[in-house]
Protein backbone atom coordinates (compact mmCIF):
# COMPACT_ATOMS: atom_id res chain seq x y z
CA UNK A 1 0.00 0.00 0.00
CA UNK A 2 3.00 2.61 0.75
CA UNK A 3 4.43 1.65 -2.36
CA UNK A 4 1.25 2.43 -4.73
CA UNK A 5 0.67 5.20 -2.73
CA UNK A 6 4.61 6.20 -3.06
CA UNK A 7 4.31 5.80 -7.06
CA UNK A 8 0.68 7.77 -6.93
CA UNK A 9 2.58 10.73 -4.67
CA UNK A 10 6.01 10.82 -7.50
CA UNK A 11 4.02 12.40 -10.39
CA UNK A 12 2.09 14.63 -8.48
CA UNK A 13 5.43 15.85 -6.82
CA UNK A 14 7.32 16.61 -10.33
CA UNK A 15 3.98 18.23 -11.62
CA UNK A 16 3.98 20.70 -8.69
CA UNK A 17 7.85 21.41 -8.97
CA UNK A 18 7.74 22.53 -12.59
CA UNK A 19 4.60 24.37 -12.51
CA UNK A 20 5.81 26.71 -9.62
CA UNK A 21 9.51 27.14 -11.13
CA UNK A 22 10.64 28.33 -7.85
CA UNK A 23 13.93 27.76 -7.02
CA UNK A 24 13.59 27.61 -3.00
CA UNK A 25 10.66 24.93 -3.61
CA UNK A 26 12.01 21.87 -2.16
CA UNK A 27 10.52 18.28 -3.42
CA UNK A 28 11.07 15.24 -1.65
CA UNK A 29 9.62 11.57 -2.96
CA UNK A 30 9.45 9.56 0.10
CA UNK A 31 10.69 5.77 -0.07
CA UNK A 32 9.16 3.82 2.67
CA UNK A 33 11.22 2.75 5.94
CA UNK A 34 13.42 0.58 4.86
CA UNK A 35 13.57 -3.15 6.89
CA UNK A 36 16.24 -3.10 9.96
CA UNK A 37 19.41 -5.45 9.49
CA UNK A 38 17.86 -7.59 11.65
CA UNK A 39 15.01 -8.15 9.79
CA UNK A 40 16.82 -8.07 6.66
CA UNK A 41 19.52 -11.15 8.09
CA UNK A 42 15.56 -13.12 9.19
CA UNK A 43 14.95 -12.90 5.89
CA UNK A 44 17.24 -13.90 3.65
CA UNK A 45 18.28 -16.58 6.00
CA UNK A 46 14.92 -17.80 6.52
CA UNK A 47 14.51 -18.07 2.59
CA UNK A 48 17.61 -19.33 2.10
CA UNK A 49 16.74 -21.86 4.62
CA UNK A 50 13.52 -22.98 2.19
CA UNK A 51 16.22 -24.08 -0.57
CA UNK A 52 18.13 -25.87 1.66
CA UNK A 53 15.46 -27.39 3.38
CA UNK A 54 13.62 -28.26 -0.64
CA UNK A 55 16.55 -29.64 -1.81
CA UNK A 56 17.00 -31.99 1.22
CA UNK A 57 13.44 -33.07 0.61
CA UNK A 58 14.17 -34.11 -2.87
CA UNK A 59 17.76 -35.69 -2.14
CA UNK A 60 15.56 -38.12 0.61
CA UNK A 61 12.75 -38.63 -1.83
CA UNK A 62 15.00 -39.61 -4.61
CA UNK A 63 17.07 -42.00 -2.36
CA UNK A 64 13.47 -43.45 -1.33
CA UNK A 65 12.28 -43.70 -5.07
CA UNK A 66 15.75 -45.44 -5.47
CA UNK A 67 15.96 -48.17 -3.27
CA UNK A 68 12.20 -49.06 -3.67
CA UNK A 69 10.82 -51.24 -5.98
CA UNK A 70 6.92 -50.73 -4.77
CA UNK A 71 4.80 -48.22 -7.31
CA UNK A 72 2.72 -47.05 -3.91
CA UNK A 73 6.47 -46.23 -1.53
CA UNK A 74 7.74 -44.56 -5.25
CA UNK A 75 4.58 -42.56 -5.59
CA UNK A 76 4.29 -41.29 -2.33
CA UNK A 77 7.85 -39.95 -1.84
CA UNK A 78 6.89 -38.09 -5.25
CA UNK A 79 3.95 -36.43 -3.70
CA UNK A 80 6.04 -35.84 -0.44
CA UNK A 81 8.55 -33.97 -2.39
CA UNK A 82 6.04 -31.78 -4.11
CA UNK A 83 3.60 -31.00 -1.25
CA UNK A 84 6.82 -30.20 0.98
CA UNK A 85 7.97 -27.49 -1.13
CA UNK A 86 4.95 -26.34 -1.90
CA UNK A 87 3.95 -25.64 1.70
CA UNK A 88 7.57 -24.34 1.83
CA UNK A 89 7.85 -21.71 -0.30
CA UNK A 90 4.13 -20.16 0.57
CA UNK A 91 5.73 -20.02 4.39
CA UNK A 92 8.94 -18.80 3.66
CA UNK A 93 8.13 -15.94 1.04
CA UNK A 94 5.78 -14.00 3.46
CA UNK A 95 6.83 -10.46 3.35
CA UNK A 96 6.93 -10.23 7.57
CA UNK A 97 10.32 -11.77 7.89
CA UNK A 98 9.20 -13.04 11.80
CA UNK A 99 5.80 -15.02 10.25
CA UNK A 100 7.43 -16.17 7.47
CA UNK A 101 10.29 -17.92 9.93
CA UNK A 102 7.78 -19.30 12.14
CA UNK A 103 5.81 -20.77 9.40
CA UNK A 104 8.88 -22.62 8.31
CA UNK A 105 9.70 -23.35 11.58
CA UNK A 106 6.37 -24.99 12.31
CA UNK A 107 6.39 -26.98 8.65
CA UNK A 108 9.54 -28.59 10.30
CA UNK A 109 8.13 -29.34 12.76
CA UNK A 110 4.39 -31.03 11.81
CA UNK A 111 6.80 -32.74 9.02
CA UNK A 112 8.58 -34.32 12.06
CA UNK A 113 6.27 -35.25 14.62
CA UNK A 114 4.06 -36.69 11.65
CA UNK A 115 6.87 -38.86 10.54
CA UNK A 116 7.61 -40.19 13.90
CA UNK A 117 3.76 -40.93 14.60
CA UNK A 118 3.05 -42.74 11.19
CA UNK A 119 3.37 -46.60 11.06
CA UNK A 120 6.03 -47.52 8.00
CA UNK A 121 3.48 -49.05 6.23
CA UNK A 122 1.62 -45.75 6.09
CA UNK A 123 4.57 -43.88 5.38
CA UNK A 124 7.43 -45.22 3.00
CA UNK A 125 7.44 -48.57 3.68
CA UNK A 126 11.28 -50.05 4.85
CA UNK A 127 12.68 -46.64 3.86
CA UNK A 128 10.79 -44.34 6.07
CA UNK A 129 14.18 -44.26 7.85
CA UNK A 130 15.08 -41.75 5.73
CA UNK A 131 12.12 -39.21 5.81
CA UNK A 132 12.46 -39.32 9.34
CA UNK A 133 15.74 -38.28 9.73
CA UNK A 134 15.54 -35.74 7.14
CA UNK A 135 12.18 -34.29 8.90
CA UNK A 136 14.37 -34.35 12.29
CA UNK A 137 17.02 -32.80 10.98
CA UNK A 138 15.27 -29.89 9.19
CA UNK A 139 13.22 -29.38 12.52
CA UNK A 140 16.29 -28.79 14.47
CA UNK A 141 18.17 -26.67 11.49
CA UNK A 142 15.26 -24.72 12.16
CA UNK A 143 15.55 -24.25 15.67
CA UNK A 144 19.22 -23.03 15.79
CA UNK A 145 18.67 -20.68 12.79
CA UNK A 146 16.10 -18.93 14.84
CA UNK A 147 17.98 -18.97 17.87
CA UNK A 148 20.86 -17.47 16.10
CA UNK A 149 18.98 -14.31 14.08
CA UNK A 150 16.61 -13.75 16.70
CA UNK A 151 17.51 -11.66 20.32
CA UNK A 152 16.89 -14.06 23.39
CA UNK A 153 13.66 -12.71 24.39
CA UNK A 154 12.49 -12.93 20.25
CA UNK A 155 13.48 -16.18 20.03
CA UNK A 156 11.99 -17.44 23.63
CA UNK A 157 8.51 -15.68 22.92
CA UNK A 158 8.74 -17.65 19.02
CA UNK A 159 9.90 -21.34 20.58
CA UNK A 160 6.73 -20.76 23.00
CA UNK A 161 4.40 -20.01 20.02
CA UNK A 162 5.68 -22.70 17.93
CA UNK A 163 5.07 -25.53 20.78
CA UNK A 164 1.55 -24.09 21.81
CA UNK A 165 0.75 -23.68 18.13
CA UNK A 166 1.34 -27.23 17.84
CA UNK A 167 -0.38 -28.19 20.97
CA UNK A 168 -3.60 -26.35 19.96
CA UNK A 169 -3.16 -27.88 16.24
CA UNK A 170 -2.35 -31.14 16.06
CA UNK A 171 -1.09 -32.75 13.53
CA UNK A 172 -3.22 -33.52 10.29
CA UNK A 173 -0.63 -34.14 7.64
CA UNK A 174 3.11 -34.66 7.66
CA UNK A 175 3.84 -31.26 5.07
CA UNK A 176 0.94 -29.38 6.01
CA UNK A 177 1.34 -25.77 6.19
CA UNK A 178 -0.08 -23.33 7.97
CA UNK A 179 -0.72 -19.11 7.86
CA UNK A 180 0.24 -18.35 11.20
CA UNK A 181 0.19 -14.49 10.66
CA UNK A 182 -2.80 -13.22 12.42
CA UNK A 183 -2.18 -16.01 15.51
CA UNK A 184 1.80 -14.63 15.52
CA UNK A 185 0.63 -11.11 15.97
CA UNK A 186 -1.56 -11.89 18.54
CA UNK A 187 0.68 -13.67 20.45
CA UNK A 188 2.91 -10.55 20.68
CA UNK A 189 0.01 -8.53 21.60
CA UNK A 190 -1.02 -10.85 24.33
CA UNK A 191 2.80 -10.52 25.91
CA UNK A 192 3.09 -7.24 25.70
CA UNK A 193 4.91 -6.63 22.70
CA UNK A 194 3.23 -4.28 19.93
CA UNK A 195 4.18 -5.69 16.40
CA UNK A 196 5.97 -3.33 14.46
CA UNK A 197 6.76 -3.88 10.59
CA UNK A 198 8.11 -1.60 8.28
CA UNK A 199 6.87 -2.24 4.26
CA UNK A 200 10.86 -1.47 3.12
CA UNK A 201 12.32 0.56 0.87
CA UNK A 202 11.29 0.37 -2.99
CA UNK A 203 14.25 -1.45 -3.91
CA UNK A 204 13.50 -3.65 -0.67
CA UNK A 205 10.12 -4.41 -2.56
CA UNK A 206 11.03 -4.87 -5.59
CA UNK A 207 13.56 -7.09 -4.41
CA UNK A 208 10.99 -9.20 -2.66
CA UNK A 209 8.42 -9.27 -5.22
CA UNK A 210 11.30 -10.75 -7.39
CA UNK A 211 12.33 -13.57 -4.67
CA UNK A 212 8.72 -14.86 -4.27
CA UNK A 213 7.58 -14.61 -8.36
CA UNK A 214 11.40 -16.84 -9.05
CA UNK A 215 10.59 -18.99 -5.79
CA UNK A 216 7.05 -19.88 -7.08
CA UNK A 217 8.50 -20.33 -10.17
CA UNK A 218 11.29 -22.60 -9.32
CA UNK A 219 8.76 -24.59 -7.04
CA UNK A 220 6.48 -24.58 -10.59
CA UNK A 221 8.60 -26.15 -12.74
CA UNK A 222 9.93 -28.62 -9.62
CA UNK A 223 6.38 -29.80 -9.40
CA UNK A 224 5.47 -30.58 -13.22
CA UNK A 225 8.43 -32.05 -13.70
CA UNK A 226 8.04 -34.50 -10.77
CA UNK A 227 4.35 -34.50 -11.96
CA UNK A 228 5.72 -36.34 -14.93
CA UNK A 229 8.13 -38.42 -13.38
CA UNK A 230 4.65 -39.58 -11.43
CA UNK A 231 3.07 -40.45 -14.40
CA UNK A 232 6.11 -42.10 -15.66
CA UNK A 233 5.84 -44.03 -12.72
CA UNK A 234 2.66 -45.70 -13.28
CA UNK A 235 2.99 -46.22 -17.08
CA UNK A 236 6.25 -48.29 -16.50
CA UNK A 237 4.48 -50.65 -14.22
CA UNK A 238 3.94 -53.66 -15.98
CA UNK A 239 0.43 -54.70 -15.02
CA UNK A 240 -0.70 -51.17 -16.12
CA UNK A 241 1.32 -51.55 -19.65
CA UNK A 242 -0.58 -55.31 -20.18
CA UNK A 243 -3.72 -53.51 -19.34
CA UNK A 244 -3.24 -50.75 -22.07
CA UNK A 245 -1.59 -53.21 -24.21
CA UNK A 246 -5.07 -55.92 -24.20
CA UNK A 247 -7.49 -52.75 -24.29
CA UNK A 248 -5.73 -51.86 -27.83
CA UNK A 249 -5.99 -55.83 -28.79
CA UNK A 250 -9.61 -55.96 -28.00
CA UNK A 251 -9.82 -52.35 -30.02
CA UNK A 252 -8.41 -54.01 -32.88
CA UNK A 253 -10.64 -56.83 -32.84
CA UNK A 254 -13.62 -54.67 -32.59
CA UNK A 255 -12.37 -52.56 -35.48
CA UNK A 256 -12.13 -55.74 -37.51
CA UNK A 257 -15.97 -57.14 -36.39
CA UNK A 258 -17.22 -53.71 -37.58
CA UNK A 259 -14.89 -53.75 -40.93
CA UNK A 260 -16.59 -57.39 -41.42
CA UNK A 261 -20.21 -56.31 -40.62
CA UNK A 262 -19.84 -53.31 -42.80
CA UNK A 263 -18.98 -55.24 -45.70
CA UNK A 264 -21.84 -56.95 -45.51
CA UNK A 265 -24.44 -54.15 -44.18
CA UNK A 266 -27.22 -55.31 -47.17
CA UNK A 267 -27.48 -58.52 -46.07
CA UNK A 268 -27.78 -58.02 -42.39
CA UNK A 269 -29.35 -55.08 -42.47
CA UNK A 270 -32.68 -57.41 -44.55
CA UNK A 271 -32.08 -60.10 -41.65
CA UNK A 272 -32.13 -57.70 -39.19
CA UNK A 273 -35.22 -55.81 -40.41
CA UNK A 274 -37.02 -59.32 -40.31
CA UNK A 275 -35.70 -60.28 -36.79
CA UNK A 276 -36.62 -56.78 -35.63
CA UNK A 277 -40.16 -56.53 -36.80
CA UNK A 278 -41.05 -60.24 -35.53
CA UNK A 279 -39.34 -59.71 -32.49
CA UNK A 280 -41.51 -56.22 -32.15
CA UNK A 281 -44.61 -57.68 -33.12
CA UNK A 282 -44.46 -60.34 -30.33
CA UNK A 283 -43.17 -57.61 -27.75
CA UNK A 284 -46.83 -55.42 -28.64
CA UNK A 285 -48.98 -58.65 -28.57
CA UNK A 286 -47.15 -59.42 -25.28
CA UNK A 287 -47.51 -55.84 -23.67
CA UNK A 288 -51.36 -55.92 -25.19
CA UNK A 289 -51.83 -59.40 -23.34
CA UNK A 290 -50.19 -57.85 -19.98
CA UNK A 291 -52.19 -55.15 -19.54
CA UNK A 292 -55.57 -56.59 -20.66
CA UNK A 293 -54.54 -59.36 -17.44
CA UNK A 294 -53.77 -56.28 -15.62
CA UNK A 295 -56.97 -54.34 -16.01
CA UNK A 296 -58.76 -57.83 -15.42
CA UNK A 297 -56.82 -58.12 -12.36
CA UNK A 298 -57.97 -54.42 -11.08
CA UNK A 299 -61.66 -55.13 -12.10
CA UNK A 300 -61.77 -58.17 -10.46
CA UNK A 301 -59.77 -56.66 -7.14
CA UNK A 302 -61.82 -53.87 -7.12
CA UNK A 303 -65.45 -55.81 -7.41
CA UNK A 304 -63.42 -58.03 -3.85
CA UNK A 305 -62.63 -55.17 -2.20
CA UNK A 306 -66.41 -53.49 -2.75
CA UNK A 307 -68.10 -56.69 -1.65
CA UNK A 308 -65.88 -56.78 1.45
CA UNK A 309 -66.33 -53.36 2.21
CA UNK A 310 -70.43 -53.90 1.61
CA UNK A 311 -70.07 -56.80 3.93
CA UNK A 312 -68.02 -54.98 6.63
CA UNK A 313 -70.81 -52.12 6.69
CA UNK A 314 -74.22 -54.28 7.29
CA UNK A 315 -71.93 -55.99 9.50
CA UNK A 316 -71.44 -52.84 12.01
CA UNK A 317 -75.22 -51.22 11.67
CA UNK A 318 -76.27 -54.71 12.89
CA UNK A 319 -73.66 -54.42 15.28
CA UNK A 320 -74.20 -50.78 15.99
CA UNK A 321 -78.44 -51.92 15.76
CA UNK A 322 -77.83 -55.19 18.55
CA UNK A 323 -76.18 -52.61 20.85
CA UNK A 324 -78.70 -49.75 20.45
CA UNK A 325 -81.46 -52.50 21.42
CA UNK A 326 -79.98 -53.54 24.29
CA UNK A 327 -78.99 -50.61 25.70
CA UNK A 328 -82.06 -49.50 25.63
CA UNK A 329 -83.24 -52.36 27.45
CA UNK A 330 -81.04 -52.42 30.05
CA UNK A 331 -81.94 -48.79 30.47
CA UNK A 332 -86.08 -49.75 30.92
CA UNK A 333 -85.52 -52.55 33.06
CA UNK A 334 -83.49 -50.18 35.37
CA UNK A 335 -86.12 -47.64 35.42
CA UNK A 336 -88.39 -49.12 37.85
CA UNK A 337 -85.34 -50.17 40.62
CA UNK A 338 -84.57 -46.35 39.84
CA UNK A 339 -87.67 -45.13 40.50
CA UNK A 340 -88.14 -46.53 43.94
CA UNK A 341 -85.10 -45.71 45.44
CA UNK A 342 -85.78 -42.31 44.56
CA UNK A 343 -89.25 -42.39 46.23
CA UNK A 344 -87.67 -44.41 49.13
CA UNK A 345 -85.51 -41.37 49.43
CA UNK A 346 -88.01 -38.64 48.99
CA UNK A 347 -89.75 -40.44 51.53
CA UNK A 348 -86.85 -40.22 54.04
CA UNK A 349 -86.10 -36.78 53.40
CA UNK A 350 -90.04 -36.24 54.38
CA UNK A 351 -89.40 -38.39 56.87
CA UNK A 352 -86.47 -36.11 58.19
CA UNK A 353 -87.84 -33.04 57.25
CA UNK A 354 -91.09 -33.25 59.39
CA UNK A 355 -90.85 -36.13 61.88
CA UNK A 356 -87.37 -34.12 62.88
CA UNK A 357 -88.84 -31.23 64.24
CA UNK A 358 -91.87 -32.78 65.71
CA UNK A 359 -89.67 -34.97 67.75
CA UNK A 360 -87.24 -32.28 68.61
CA UNK A 361 -90.42 -30.22 70.16
CA UNK A 362 -91.46 -33.17 71.83
CA UNK A 363 -88.48 -34.03 73.86
CA UNK A 364 -87.77 -30.05 74.55
CA UNK A 365 -91.87 -30.15 75.84
CA UNK A 366 -90.36 -33.09 78.25
CA UNK A 367 -87.55 -31.60 79.20
CA UNK A 368 -89.46 -28.47 80.43
CA UNK A 369 -92.05 -30.17 81.77
CA UNK A 370 -89.69 -32.13 84.40
CA UNK A 371 -87.76 -29.23 85.18
CA UNK A 372 -90.63 -27.21 85.97
CA UNK A 373 -92.08 -30.06 88.35
CA UNK A 374 -88.39 -30.05 90.24
CA UNK A 375 -88.96 -26.18 90.87
CA UNK A 376 -92.24 -26.74 92.17
CA UNK A 377 -93.39 -30.35 93.37
CA UNK A 378 -95.85 -28.90 95.82
CA UNK A 379 -97.74 -28.28 92.03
Amino acid sequence: MNVKRMLWGLPLALFAAASTGCSLLKVAVATGDPLSKEEMNVRTMTRGFYYDMAGEVARAADSIIGASDRLEVRTAAVRWKIRATRAGVTAAMQSIPDVAMADLWILCRRMNEGFAATPDSLLFGAQSDIARETAARLDRRAARLAGRLLPAERYALMERFVDEFMRDNPVTESDGADNTTLAWLEFLRENGVEPAYAVGSIAEVLADVNDRVSGQTQQLSNSVGWSKDLIEMRLAQDSLRDRIGAQLDSLDRNFRRMVAVAEHLPEISDRVLEELNEQATQLLWTMDVSVDNAFSGFDRQRMELQSYVSREREALVEQLRTTGEDLLSTAFDAVPGLVGRVLLYVVLALAVLLGGPFALGFWLGGVRQRAKLRKHPEA
